[in-house]
């Protein structure tokens, strides 16, 4: 009896600080961790921590989770504030852009206040399908950690404009059905109803909404549906 009663305790704690924790990330914003400040990074490192103590420990109040996670969110927002209104408080807890290459030259004494090798520069240009680095104007090294790169013009790709022709721009494509779900308010804004989709479907022959996992209409009307696969 000990025992149920012991669980049922941990897993109310768990789905209050679940909540709590979810909760507080949707109010810190919608950063990958990848693109985090190196605060943001930590606060959310120390709520994950301190929410774990009450339930590891039953003993421990539930409220010595809550409070230290309210006050960790409410040091970030005036964190952010500080580094909305202060540059030199910006710089001094995020820091600054590096220029580690310029006019197809590597910037060694920048790569070295950045701690990064050659062989990490070259792989990230890599990524970015760059492998001449006489080609890169600038890659800089942004306080997220990305590396963006300039490349000169004659080496940038050629776009639509440049080779003079023309393009519809399709628009964002939305989704009308999810999983086989219509979704209502996506079909009011491309004005569209039921019956319109499972005519559509119809002239397809296509199976009803229930079977197509995937349907999105974009701003020139066109069509993209995906079927659910069959169960083997």
């Amino acid at each position: 009896m000990k025992g149920d009663c012991y669980m049922l305790i941990v897993l109310c704690r768990s789905v209050i600080l679940f909540i709590l924790i979810t909760a507080s990330m949707r109010i810190l914003g919608k950063r990958q961790l990848g693109e985090m400040e190196p605060s943001e990074f930590v606060i959310a490192l120390l709520i994950s921590d301190i929410a774990s103590v009450p339930i590891e420990d039953v003993g421990t109040p539930l409220l010595y989770g809550i409070v230290p996670t309210l006050v960790m969110i409410g040091l970030e927002f005036l964190i952010t504030y500080g580094i909305l209104k202060s540059l030199s408080f910006r710089v001094l807890l995020c820091g600054k852009p590096s220029i580690v290459v310029q006019h197809g030259k590597i910037v060694q004494k920048e790569l070295m206040k950045s701690r990064i090798s050659v062989d990490e520069l070259i792989e990230e240009l890599r990524g970015k399908d760059v492998t001449d680095i006489s080609q890169v104007k600038y890659a800089i090294l942004e306080t997220s950690g990305e590396l963006n790169v300039i490349l000169y013009a004659d080496h940038k790709p050629a776009t639509v404009s440049d080779l003079k022709l023309s393009s519809p721009d399709t628009g964002l494509p939305i989704a009308v059905i999810n999983d086989g779900k219509l979704l209502k308010n996506n079909m009011k804004i491309r004005n569209v109803d039921e019956s319109w989709i499972r005519d559509y479907l119809r002239k397809k022959k296509l199976p009803g909404p229930k079977d197509i996992f995937l349907m999105t209409i974009d701003d020139l009307g066109r069509v993209y549906i995906s079927e659910k696969e069959r169960k083997q």
